[in-house]
C-alpha cells in the first residue's frame, strides 16, 4: 500500500487500486471520496472514469494521499476549515513531543510554529522543504533556523536538485516504538493551519511501511542540501508566489560549487586510491582495535601504541601528514573508540545522525581527536560519505563563500561539510575525484600550504 502512496505523493499520480477489504479514502486538495466495498468490487478503470473523474474535473488531478482503511485500527480524518477547531496542529504538537524519529516533508514553507516542542530524545529529525516557483519564504526558513538547537542545524534541508517536489507528509516513531503518518493537502503554511480548507489523514503504520517511508525520505535527502544563510542569500523568492505545473525531473542546484582541478591532480588521485586499497587490508584489524579499547580490553595508551601497525604512512593507509603523534599521545581514546564503534554499528540511513551526535558528545568531553583524527577514520571507512576535517577544506569553503549555518554545533558543522561536498561531487559528475576521500587530496593540493 505504501509503495503507491509514496510514489503518488511525489509524482502526482492519480492511480486507483482496489483494496482486498475495507474501504479506501481518496484525499486531495479539493475533495474526499469514500468508496464502500460494493464500489471497490468494480474495476479500477470504471471507478476512475465515472466515480472519480466526474467529481474532480474542476479540481486538481493531484492525489496527495490514499490509504486503506480497515487494516489499520488507528485512522483519523482531519478536516479543516476556518470555522473548525485545528486538529492538524494538535497532531503536529503530539508528534513533535513524542517522536524519537521524525521526518517532515513539504512542498512549500511560508511559516513555522516556533512553539513546537521537539522531544529532547529525538535521535533522528529532518525537515525537508521544496523551492519550486520561489514560494518558500526566506523569513520562514530563518525562523526554523533560529528554532533549531545547535546540534540540529544540519537537519533542516531544501530539495536543491528536485523539480516538481509536491509532498505534504510527516512520518514518526514514538517512544513506544509505534509508527505514524500524517499525509494530505497541508503545506507548512499559516493558511494551511488556520484559514484554508484542508484534508489530511492520520494513520498508524506497520514497521515495514514506516521503513519504506524512511527510506523514501532518505532518497530525497540525497538530492537536498542543508539550509544555510549562504543558500538563502542565493535563493530568489517569487514576488507573488504562484503555483504552476512542476517538472518532475532533476533541476540545476541553486548553489553550484566549483571543484578545484589543480595541476598534478592525477598523480595525487592515484596515490589516494592506493591509500584506500591499503586501508581495506587493515579495516578489520583497525575496527577490532577500537572495539577492544571501547570495551576496556586495552587501555587508551595501548591503542595509541598499536595504532601504527594498522594506520600509518608505513602501512600505506594514512591520509594526513605528521604532527598528530604529539597531539594524539595523550588523547582519550576510550571515549573516541566508543564513539567510533557506535558509528560503525549504525545503519546507513541513521549514520549521519549518529556521527553528529557522537562528535558533539566528544566535544562535550573535550576530546581533541574528534577533529582531524576521527574524521580520517570516518573518511577511510566511508570514503563516499565523510571528508577529512582539515584546514584546506575549510579554506575551500571560505573561498567559495559557503559555510555552515550560524551557531551550528561541531557535529552539525561536520555533517554540513559532508553533505555539501557530497552534493558538489554529484553536481560535478565529470570531476576526476570519485569520492570524498579523493576529493580531499584534490582540495589539499589546491588549498594546502604544506606538502604531505
Amino acid at each position: 500500500m505504501l509503495d503507491g502512496l509514496l510514489s503518488g505523493i511525489l509524482s502526482g499520480s492519480s492511480h486507483i487500486s482496489v483494496a482486498k477489504e475495507g474501504q479506501i479514502l481518496f484525499v486531495d486538495s479539493c475533495q474526499l471520496l469514500k468508496l464502500d466495498e460494493t464500489a471497490l468490487r468494480s474495476s479500477s478503470s470504471h471507478l476512475d472514469k465515472n466515480d472519480r473523474a466526474e467529481k474532480t474535473r474542476t479540481c486538481s488531478p493531484m492525489l496527495d494521499f490514499w490509504v486503506e482503511q480497515g487494516e489499520k485500527e488507528n485512522v483519523d480524518l482531519l478536516l479543516h476549515s476556518p470555522n473548525i477547531s485545528n486538529e492538524l496542529a494538535r497532531y503536529y504538537e503530539q508528534a513533535f513531543k513524542s517522536a524519537i524519529e521524525l521526518f517532515v516533508v513539504a512542498a512549500y514553507l511560508t511559516d513555522w510554529d516556533a512553539s513546537l516542542d521537539l522531544n529532547q530524545g529525538c535521535r533522528s529529525f529532518r525537515v525537508i522543504v521544496g523551492r519550486d516557483f520561489g514560494i518558500t519564504r526566506k523569513a520562514a526558513c530563518e525562523k526554523v533556523m533560529r528554532w533549531l538547537p545547535p546540534k540540529r542545524k544540519a537537519q533542516f534541508m531544501v530539495t536543491d536538485r528536485i523539480g516538481g517536489f509536491h509532498p505534504k507528509a510527516v512520518f514518526w516513531r514514538d517512544k513506544t516504538d509505534r509508527c505514524f503518518a500524517i499525509v494530505g493537502s497541508s503545506n507548512l503554511t499559516e493558511a494551511a493551519f488556520k484559514t484554508n480548507y484542508e484534508v489530511n489523514v492520520f494513520s498508524e503504520l506497520s514497521e515495514s511501511e514506516y521503513a519504506k517511508a524512511k527510506k523514501w525520505v532518505k532518497q530525497i535527502e540525497k538530492l537536498s542540501v542543508v539550509m544555510s544563510e549562504d543558500w538563502l542569500r542565493n535563493y530568489k523568492e517569487a514576488p507573488h508566489a504562484q503555483k504552476g505545473p512542476g517538472k518532475k525531473e532533476l533541476v540545476a542546484p541553486l548553489v553550484l560549487l566549483d571543484l578545484p582541478r589543480p595541476r598534478a591532480m592525477k598523480k595525487r588521485l592515484e596515490s589516494r586510491r592506493s591509500n584506500l586499497i591499503a586501508y581495506k587490508k587493515q579495516q578489520h584489524n583497525l575496527a577490532s582495535l577500537f572495539r577492544r579499547c571501547a570495551s576496556a580490553q586495552i587501555s587508551s595508551k595501548e591503542l595509541y601504541q598499536q595504532l601504527p601497525k594498522y594506520w600509518s604512512s608505513e602501512a600505506g593507509d594514512r591520509l594526513q601528514g605528521r604532527g598528530w603523534e604529539i597531539k594524539g599521545k595523550h588523547a582519550d581514546f576510550r571515549a573516541l573508540s566508543q564513539s567510533f564503534a557506535t558509528i560503525l554499528d549504525a545503519g546507513e540511513e541513521d549514520r549521519d545522525d549518529v556521527v553528529s551526535e557522537e562528535i558533539d558528545r566528544l566535544s562535550g568531553l573535550d576530546v581533541p581527536a574528534r577533529g582531524a583524527f576521527l574524521s580520517e577514520m570516518l573518511c577511510l571507512r566511508f570514503p563516499k560519505e565523510y571528508p577529512v576535517l582539515n584546514q584546506p577544506v575549510q579554506d575551500y569553503l571560505k573561498a567559495v563563500k559557503y559555510k555552515a549555518p550560524r551557531a551550528a554545533s561541531d557535529g552539525a558543522r561536520f555533517i554540513f561539510l559532508s553533505k555539501t561536498l557530497r552534493a558538489s561531487l554529484l553536481n560535478n559528475p565529470d570531476h576526476p575525484a570519485r569520492n570524498l576521500a579523493e576529493l580531499d587530496t584534490v582540495i589539499w593540493l589546491a588549498y594546502g600550504k604544506k606538502e604531505r
